[in-house]
């Protein structure tokens, strides 16, 4: 990871949220942390340079989905991740989560850590430049003029 991508863990759990921004500022990411989907939603609106949000799904004072539904009506353009227990959540969430864009969503109690990070690191990279070039080279010269 060339650049530090600064990610946003946004859950009620105090433990986890120690636990998982220590995990991922080993793997390079500025981290910081909120409590709630309140404090998560302030923190997003103030610094609009997150280029994640980990967001709990099941919290006190709203829930993730709605945390994130309310973080892009007002144009926040961090990418977002939603994470919970299974017994928190059900399909009609699931869907209402990907309607809105959520870039994935884990169970916490079957995280494959390695697997995670990767994911988080993949979010957080996007398409390389490398990859943009790779696939504006397949498109005719003449294709590309706007």
């Amino acid at each position: 990871m060339e650049r530090k991508y600064k990610l946003l863990i946004v859950d009620d759990d105090k433990d986890i949220l120690t636990e998982y921004e220590n995990h991922l500022a080993k793997q390079g990411f500025i981290v910081e942390v909120a409590h709630d989907g309140t404090e998560g939603l302030e923190k997003l609106r103030r610094d609009s340079e997150f280029d994640i949000a980990l967001v709990d799904f099941k919290m006190p004072d709203m829930n993730g989905v709605d945390m994130i539904r309310q973080a892009y009506k007002t144009g926040i353009a961090a990418d977002m991740i939603i994470w919970s227990e299974p017994e928190e959540y059900n399909k009609y969430d699931t869907i209402a989560a990907m309607k809105l864009g959520v870039n994935d969503w884990f169970e916490k109690s079957r995280l494959d850590m390695p697997n995670f990070f990767q994911r988080i690191k993949e979010v957080a990279e996007g398409v390389s430049l490398h990859e943009v070039s790779r696939i504006l080279s397949l498109i005719p010269k003449e294709e590309l003029r706007w």
